[in-house]
């Protein structure tokens, strides 16, 4: 990643991600880079007046996107790969026996960011059942210059069932890779994958939040080093639009091995901010045009066949957890998800 490196050109200072999971919790290394954020928690039925503040996490999933994203590498955390930018957290029911609410409330999270100014949300999450509201929710986000990751899901080894707000228009799907640049096993993949990054062995909370442990990180870590990589874009050019920052991103991704322009594993490639920081490329184009309109056609290569990743410096470590899906859905009902939202698909991306 060439992290040092690019530090010194920008390090997401002026950025804010907005972080819409499972909260996050005070730990060492996150002091004054997360803002105090909301709690869109639904309360237990016989508790109604229960208050859940943003600055807690009963899970981990949360702390860890926010420490891959603006931790400091102290304490045994990891360095994340923006230091520099803000954390809004916008907690959900993520890691609870209340999360089948969690649609809604992170449609919530998605028009809450907008309004307080996030110029990037991160979905580490998805659900089956909640489509038209986060489909109306990012709309609203991309009208006010929203740029939206949204993690593809950790179902490629079993079904591939793909987290199906990746098909929104307008959103950026993240696939995860290995250390290698090999697709990992378990990410979810398909045609809405538009970009990936490393989701294998890193740091992630563990021991019911208490500490530190190396796991793998899959899609969740994937897309908060995804929009990392954007933070630090926009940070260095904060008069281009969600468009142009995701053009650049997209046009500079390490491609696939096999010489494809994107296949269904990585997308167009690993998000290379390097390449646009140290080296000038990319070109941002037109501010209002969106670059996934006319996606080039897929192509599914066998898995391992995609390219390597650029070096690591130590300290670009990253941070993640296992996909976290809010509820088990039935088979029924995933079918009817990805009936529905396939036929959405790129109909209508950022403006």
């Amino acid at each position: 990643m060439r992290a040092q490196e690019m530090w010194k050109v920008s390090d997401g200072t002026g950025i804010t991600v907005a972080v819409i999971d499972s909260g996050v919790k005070d730990v060492p290394g996150l002091e004054g880079r997360v803002l105090p954020g909301v709690s869109f928690m639904e309360p237990p039925v016989d508790h109604p007046d229960q208050k859940y503040p943003p600055h807690d996490d009963f899970d981990g999933h949360g702390t860890t996107m926010t420490a891959a994203i603006v931790g400091d590498g102290s304490a045994g955390g990891p360095q994340g790969l923006a230091p520099g930018a803000k954390v809004l957290p916008i907690r959900t029911s993520i890691g609870t026996p209340m999360a089948f609410a969690v649609g809604g409330e992170a449609a919530k999270g998605v028009r809450y960011a907008a309004d307080h100014g996030a110029k990037i949300v991160n979905l580490s999450i998805g659900d089956w059942y909640s489509m038209d509201k986060i489909r109306s929710a990012v709309e609203y986000a991309q009208s006010k210059g929203v740029l939206v990751f949204v993690a593809m899901g950790n179902e490629g080894e079993g079904n591939n069932a793909a987290n199906p707000w990746a098909m929104l228009p307008g959103v950026l799907g993240v696939g995860a890779v290995d250390e290698n640049g090999d697709p990992l096993p378990s990410s979810s993949h398909g045609q809405d994958t538009d970009l990936s990054q490393m989701g294998g062995k890193v740091l992630v909370r563990c021991k019911k939040n208490s500490d530190w442990c190396v796991q793998d990180g899959g899609t969740s870590v994937a897309t908060a080093l995804a929009s990392a990589s954007a933070a630090l874009v926009w940070s260095a050019h904060p008069d281009w639009t969600a468009n142009q920052v995701a053009r650049v991103l997209i046009q500079t991704a390490g491609a696939p091995r096999d010489g494809v322009k994107r296949n269904d594993y990585v997308g167009y490639g690993i998000a290379r901010p390097s390449q646009v920081l140290l080296n000038h490329a990319g070109d941002p184009g037109a501010p209002d045009v969106d670059p996934l309109a006319a996606p080039a056609p897929a192509k599914t290569p066998t898995p391992g066949a995609e390219q390597t990743l650029e070096p690591r410096a130590e300290s670009a470590a990253a941070a993640g957890l296992s996909w976290q899906w809010p509820t088990l859905g039935a088979v029924v009902a995933v079918c009817l998800g990805l009936g529905i939202t396939v036929m959405i698909k790129r109909r209508r991306r950022r403006r």
